[in-house]
């Protein structure tokens, strides 16, 4: 039991970490901010956060591979193998709706995810970059999906349509991490960029 508690309060004072470090980069920007202020907002010692974390990178690194796996899991769990545009408008909603979620929900890793993560470095960057490279090639199968079973148009460069649709998404999540838009403004993002999507690919 000892030994599980012991688990339980590693993985809790992890957790609060990157909690404090969360509202810390995005209030201060990365550069600005040190493992000084992300102790002193959770009221310890700066010394305790080097138990769990070896620097102030590896605290942004962990945030970064939690919310980019967040954002993955999302395409992950809409295969692509709808059967009809009607079916794939709603796929597409549903999509949309999940990742603009992660950000509403915290606004603040959008403002980590694309804004502070692309000014750290080229290594920050990549792995930024490397998702949406990846989220655009789950997108593509489903471009393949809808030519193959003939609702989308069968002329379209595929891997081309896929990188445009995510980067609208993407440029809606970013609108989201401003916090000038208000509910309706980001479901009425999510409404044009379907309605985009849906005329400009339909097969029809």
């Amino acid at each position: 039991m000892a030994n599980i508690a012991s688990k339980e309060k590693i993985a809790q004072r992890r957790y609060d970490i990157l909690q404090a470090a969360i509202e810390v980069f995005s209030s201060k920007g990365y550069h600005s901010a040190g493992v000084a202020d992300i102790a002193n907002a959770l009221g310890i010692g700066h010394g305790t956060i080097y138990r769990y974390y070896k620097n102030k990178r590896d605290i942004f690194n962990a945030i970064l591979a939690e919310l980019l796996a967040q954002m993955a899991d999302v395409v992950q769990q809409e295969p692509p193998s709808t059967d009809s545009l009607d079916d794939y408008r709603q796929q597409l909603e549903r999509i949309a709706a999940h990742m603009m979620r992660i950000f509403q929900q915290d606004p603040r890793l959008a403002r980590i995810a694309f804004y502070e993560a692309m000014s750290i470095d080229e290594e920050a960057r990549a792995s930024v970059d490397h998702f949406i490279a990846v989220f655009a090639q789950f997108t593509a199968h489903y471009m393949k999906n809808g030519v193959d079973k003939g609702f989308l148009r069968a002329n379209m460069n595929q891997s081309m349509a896929a990188q445009l649709i995510t980067a609208m998404i993407m440029e809606a999540v970013k609108k989201i991490a401003t916090g000038k838009d208000n509910e309706a403004d980001i479901q009425q993002w999510k409404s044009e960029i379907i309605h985009f999507v849906i005329g400009g690919l339909s097969a029809g």
